[in-house]
């Protein structure tokens, strides 16, 4: 058999979601315009690798055998992790599935306790279950994973890349059998939205009419970067006939919202080390307003954070690198996300 002569880059991948209808029923994708492609920079594929018990056997000797192999795909969880660029169509779809909340504000409340998804039950938004594919580009290797949810969703943007375009990442989690069948699933009229773009420009500045950034207790640093990180984590219980799990369950064992921000070393932040090394700030507000006058924009509070590191960085002129939690109060939100 001669070699094949054909190679891949591994930007030839691409990535795809659809809602599903009934949660942990994949959807198939042939020819399917329910799906959307993401705008992704990286894919991290997900172990493939089944369950897989190596030892040997009483009575058989004291070598490894054929027979003694134990090898299932049942009751695994996959994770699939993507990075890319937030744009104003995923990035509700995304919002509204990591909070299981369907406005243009997305809250994560004080007291959130989220109801469980069950397999089999009807959504007819975003906060259900996805089906994810992976689109290979050799025809008839798609990789089908149904009963996917988000549960890391990070929002981040550098004026020194890109002009501060805002970018994302994020990871999936799917506890169904997934489907890897060399047939051609392939979203032939998915739908790409790859030009509908946030900038760090939308927050505009102290003076801009809708303006409100504050970091750490800053109002309105000068901001040279920030990464906003929401964890809702999903634990994946019961079982089924066909070895895949029966219920998910979120923010377990915490739903938690971190932020980080890179601002300049003034007079007005150089306070901020000496208060995070005594301990004497308490809790800070984080908010990152756009403009309203902006068409295209993402905002984020943490009205109630603790402060976590503060850190000298050295870029043209010194920059402090301030980390901060989110903490609940005893009502209100713990984070509210805008998008609009």
């Amino acid at each position: 058999m001669a070699n094949s002569k054909v190679s891949f880059s591994p930007k030839d991948f691409q990535l795809a979601i659809a809602p599903e209808t009934a949660a942990g029923t994949a959807i198939q994708a042939a020819g399917n315009g329910t799906f959307n492609y993401i705008n992704i920079d990286s894919i991290e594929f997900p172990s493939l690798n089944p369950q897989q018990v190596l030892d040997v056997r009483h009575g058989t000797g004291r070598t490894l055998k054929a027979v003694d192999m134990f090898l299932t795909n049942k009751l695994t969880v996959k994770e699939i992790s993507f990075s890319g660029i937030a744009d104003d169509t995923i990035l509700p779809i995304l919002l509204q599935n990591i909070t299981q909340e369907t406005s243009s504000t997305y809250d994560i409340e004080f007291d959130y306790d989220p109801t469980e998804i069950k397999v089999g039950d009807v959504y007819s938004d975003n906060t259900g279950t996805f089906t994810v594919l992976i689109e290979s580009p050799q025809s008839g290797y798609q990789m089908q994973f149904g009963g996917c949810v988000l549960t890391s969703l990070t929002i981040n943007a550098d004026i020194g890349e890109e002009s501060g375009r805002v970018k994302f990442s994020g990871t999936f989690k799917s506890g169904m059998i997934p489907n890897l069948s060399p047939t051609d699933l392939a979203p032939s009229n998915g739908t790409s939205h790859f030009n509908s773009n946030y900038f760090m420009s939308d927050y505009g500045d102290a003076g801009d009419a809708g303006a409100d950034t504050t970091i750490a207790g800053i109002a309105d640093p000068i901001l040279k970067s920030f990464s906003f990180t929401l964890e809702n984590d999903a634990q994946f219980m019961g079982f089924d006939a066909a070895g895949s799990y029966q219920v998910i369950a979120r923010a377990l064992p915490e739903v938690s919202a971190t932020f980080e921000a890179s601002i300049k070393y003034d007079d007005e932040t150089a306070r901020l080390v000496e208060d995070f090394n005594n301990q004497s700030t308490g809790t800070v507000a984080n908010t990152l307003a756009a403009l309203t006058s902006s068409t295209r924009n993402v905002g984020v509070s943490m009205p109630t954070s603790i402060i976590t590191d503060v850190s000298f960085s050295e870029e043209e002129a010194m920059f402090l690198s301030v980390s901060s939690k989110a903490v609940a109060s005893t009502s209100g939100n713990l984070v509210s996300i805008t998008e609009e």
